[in-house]
């Protein structure tokens, strides 16, 4: 088997498990992925629709409560979420997908200052797609 088929089918592996988990309506708990460069922000993220991190800087984890719903703790507990102004972009959906973020602690997240709430979906329907996240 070549280096490509075996990355192609271990990478499918492990994506069946991750959407099983999903599916079944487990929340999912990441660690951050691989190291990402971005000398001038104080975090930043590539996020899948699962919850799991690909890449980060300064996220300490992604948990995912509910279907469109990330909670995003930042490694720094001294940032507090009411004095940044993140920025969210989706990756790869249709444009009548949206992305908001929540600039005050939300009970979803268990009010922390250093975890703040994002949100994907259609409108009036949450649902789940991959974002990245800045936080400069």
């Amino acid at each position: 088997m070549s280096k490509r088929t075996r990355a192609v089918l271990g990478t499918s592996a492990a994506l069946s498990l991750l959407a099983g988990g999903a599916w079944a309506g487990i929340a999912v708990a990441a660690a951050p992925g691989a190291k990402v460069t971005a000398p001038y922000a104080q975090a930043a993220a590539v996020i899948n629709s699962d919850g799991s991190v690909n890449r980060s800087k300064g996220i300490a984890a992604v948990t995912k409560p509910s279907t469109g719903n990330y909670c995003v703790e930042l490694e720094d507990k001294d940032l507090d979420i009411k004095n940044l102004v993140p920025n969210a972009t989706l990756q790869r959906k249709t444009f009548d997908y949206d992305v908001q973020i929540s600039m005050w602690p939300d009970p979803t997240c268990g009010s922390r200052t250093d975890t703040f709430l994002v949100l994907t979906g259609r409108p009036g329907a949450f649902g789940d797609a991959a974002f990245s996240i800045v936080i400069p």
